[in-house]
Order: structure tokens, then C-alpha cells, then sequence
């Protein structure tokens, strides 16, 4: 009786871990599942594509484009964590394969470019005309 108790509750942990991943597009979410907590008032989200694997793993794919206020803006790109970079023409592969095609959709050479200062390996493209912010990251 216990064993056929253990195998139901390990089978449910399973199902469970297992419904935790899917696609979201321009779900009021995905701001929360890129930065880990509530959007601000003061910024807009414009576009969104949030994917996460739905076995045990972590493997997840985001990109987002958003309005902000300058105040929002310059902790994203702050100089203790980020160094800002020139992209190259490899710049939007950061992120993997494919990515919407309203990421960083001018040339290149209209947007500055940050990458942390860390070993993370998300990006922070701003347009350089209308500010707009782009992020991406990719874990597989």
C-alpha cells in the first residue's frame, strides 16, 4: 500500500513539473516571467514571446520589446552590471534561432547594445531613435 502511494505521489510531481512549460505571446505575464517581478506603471510592453520546455529541465527562450521611463532604462543598463558593446552582425544570434520579426528588426547599427557583466547570456538592445528597449535570453 505505501509503494502504490509513493509511485501516485511521484507520478503527480511529475505531471506537475512537466504542465510547467509552454508558449506565451504577448501574454501580460511574460514580464513577469523575463524579470521575475510585477511590471512598474512606468513601462509598456510592446511585443512578447516567452517559451519555456515543459520537462524537468530549465530551458527557456524569451524576447521582449518595451517602453520605459529613463529611470527604468538606466537600471537595466547599469554600468556596474552591463558593459555596453557595438554589435556586430552576429549580435541578434545571442538569442537563438528564429526570433520574432519585430526584434531588433532595423540594421544593426541603429541600436546600442549591453551584455552583463556576468556569465549570463541574456542581451539589451535600445533603439537609438525612439528608445525603445528589446531584451533576449535563451537556456537550452
Amino acid at each position: 500500500m505505501k509503494k502504490t502511494a509513493y509511485v501516485s505521489f511521484a507520478f503527480g510531481i511529475l505531471l506537475l513539473i512537466a504542465g510547467c512549460g509552454g508558449t506565451w505571446v504577448d501574454d501580460g505575464g511574460n514580464f513577469k516571467r523575463v524579470f521575475g517581478f510585477e511590471k512598474p506603471n512606468d513601462v509598456q510592453v510592446q511585443h512578447s514571446f516567452y517559451w519555456k520546455s515543459n520537462h524537468w529541465g530549465t530551458e527557456y527562450r524569451y524576447y521582449i520589446a518595451l517602453r520605459s521611463s529613463a529611470k527604468f532604462s538606466s537600471g537595466l543598463t547599469d554600468a556596474m552590471l552591463m558593459d555596453h558593446i557595438v554589435p556586430d552582425s552576429t549580435a541578434r544570434n545571442n538569442c537563438g534561432d528564429n526570433p520574432p520579426s519585430w526584434f531588433v528588426s532595423r540594421p544593426i547599427s541603429q541600436y546600442d547594445m549591453w551584455k552583463p557583466r556576468s556569465d549570463e547570456a541574456y542581451r539589451i538592445f535600445q533603439d537609438k531613435d525612439d528608445g525603445t528597449i528589446f531584451v533576449c535570453d535563451e537556456r537550452l
